[in-house]
């Protein structure tokens, strides 16, 4: 997949807009006790977003045959269904791993310093674009998947 393919698609333009929306409002120094919650979140919310994901992806990859994926080829539909899966698991796993960071650093600091202690919010818009490029991607995705499966439907209706 293509970077600019990826800069110009929906799920990064909005994730961008959001993030710069909620740059605006936000001051600049965060509390921890309110970036924790989000992080813990996120860490939840990614982790099982994360596992479903891969275990769609091992799914599409076994349940295809050779005649369905040479025919999804021919306009290069094939790789661009698995350009998309790859790019989105990789920043659900980097979203996962950004959130665990952040927790695990944010939660220490808190507990170590002062309870009003605070975060620059960068720290958080990072997690918040990630985190919503995530999952906007993993539902454009599962769209994808379905419109997938709808073709494979058809091309074995087509086949017998």
């Amino acid at each position: 997949m293509k970077f600019r393919n990826i800069i110009l698609s929906w799920d990064f333009v909005i994730s961008i807009v959001l993030t710069l929306t909620t740059a605006t409002f936000l001051p600049t120094m965060l509390k921890m006790s309110f970036c924790i919650s989000f992080y813990n979140t996120g860490i939840t919310v990614l982790s099982v977003v994360f596992s479903l994901f891969f275990a769609a992806l091992a799914i599409i990859m076994t349940s295809s045959d050779n005649d369905f994926i040479e025919f999804l080829e021919e306009e290069n539909d094939f790789s661009a269904l698995l350009d998309s899966f790859k790019t989105t698991l990789v920043m659900l796993f980097v979203s996962l791993i950004y959130s665990i960071v952040l927790f695990v650093s944010s939660d220490y600091f808190a507990k170590n310093n002062s309870p009003d202690f605070e975060q620059h919010k960068i720290f958080f818009l990072v997690f918040e674009f990630q985190f919503t490029y995530s999952l906007l991607s993993t539902a454009l995705s599962v769209k994808d998947t379905i419109k997938f499966s709808d073709l494979r439907g058809k091309f074995l209706k087509k086949k017998n």
